[in-house]
């Protein structure tokens, strides 16, 4: 599988100028095979991922998104990679279509992109104006997952007569959890593509803000949902909104507001809609489609896709459309365990 994904990445290396958001980095032309009549010998593999590895910038300490009014504290056990090098490897490596919103990517320390066991952390902002939290504790989440369910099922039938595969929403992999303290929500579903013999995980993170929300999406399979609960309150410790612009700093007078709250974020818009309809939420929740932030919560599935359009010899145009449309209905929860009560608010735990 990993010869697989790489002859797909090093394809890649060598497509149009047009279609690349990023330069290879130097070797990675000449290392690839420009050719999909043969795959890559050890040698090219091993030259490749040298070449593609030693041009990554890890960076750990102290980092500013400025753009998001976000200071990164990464510690020894992860590592974050810029905008840069976030792209390259979404969009190079791992055939996504460029997203101009991804701000970085945090990795655990010594993982590689390479790494089929491997996960990564896609960071974006979205100035979506202050989400109310004044739901927390009266969501229901089995409802929320039945809406999303039916939702996602009602638009299965257009994305199949557009030539993408039916998504399945299988269920809460872990109930959305919300810390009053902190501001900081998560939570994850397991997904199913048709076609595809292995569930997908769609974990998420939001840290919400003064004026927006900072989103952390996991990019990973299902069976790393252990290892990345473990790393979990970690991961959200090293996101923090600056002075003046954190969750507390909402003026009510001068600041815009959310029209929808933590359903809505948790949700997205058409499960939103559903549960709107069906319980009187309020239904602006339905305007919010978010554009970056369901991108590559599935590039695992995602990457199946792309690897057997190339090997089937598609137009490279048309697999990285695909590879659009196939992740771009992930707008949503995740999995439950329970609902939280006011006695129960369920802060992230530090498992």
């Amino acid at each position: 599988m990993l010869r697989t994904i790489l002859f797909a990445a090093m394809t890649l290396a060598v497509l149009p100028a047009h279609a690349q958001p990023a330069a290879p980095a130097p070797g990675i032309a000449e290392a690839a095979p420009g050719s999909l009549d043969r795959e890559p010998t050890e040698e090219e593999i091993a030259a490749f991922v040298a070449d593609f590895e030693a041009s990554l910038n890890r960076r750990t300490g102290v980092i500013p998104l400025p753009g998001a009014r976000v200071t990164l504290n990464v510690p020894d056990g992860f590592f974050f990679l810029d905008a840069a090098d976030a792209n390259r490897v979404l969009v190079d490596l791992w055939g996504n279509p460029p997203d101009d919103t991804v701000g970085g990517m945090i990795f655990p320390k010594g993982a590689s992109p390479f790494q089929e066991s491997g996960w990564g952390v896609v960071l974006t902002y979205e100035d979506t104006g202050h989400v109310s939290d004044e739901d927390a504790t009266s969501i229901d989440y089995d409802m929320l997952i039945d809406a999303m369910r039916e939702a996602t099922e009602q638009e299965n039938p257009a994305r199949v007569r557009q030539g993408y595969p039916a998504i399945d929403v299988i269920g809460w992999a872990a109930q959305p959890r919300y810390d009053a303290a902190t501001h900081k929500l998560y939570w994850a579903k397991e997904l199913a593509f048709a076609g595809e013999p292995e569930h997908t995980l769609n974990y998420d993170m939001r840290v919400l803000g003064r004026h927006g929300v900072l989103s952390l999406n996991f990019v990973a399979d299902l069976e790393q949902l252990r290892a990345i609960e473990q790393a979990s309150s970690a991961v959200l410790a090293i996101a923090e909104f600056d002075q003046g612009f954190r969750y507390a700093d909402f003026n009510a007078s001068t600041d815009s507001k959310a029209d929808f709250g933590l359903a809505g974020l948790i949700g997205g818009g058409a499960a939103a809609a559903a549960l709107a309809k069906n319980s009187g939420i309020i239904a602006a929740i339905l305007m919010f489609l978010q554009k970056g932030w369901f991108l590559v919560v599935a590039a695992i599935a995602g990457i199946g896709a792309l690897i057997r359009g190339l090997f089937n010899r598609k137009p490279k145009t048309q697999v990285r459309t695909e590879q659009r449309a196939s992740t771009a209905f992930f707008d949503g929860p995740a999995a439950p365990e329970s609902a939280p009560t006011e006695s129960d608010p369920r802060p992230p735990s530090s498992v």
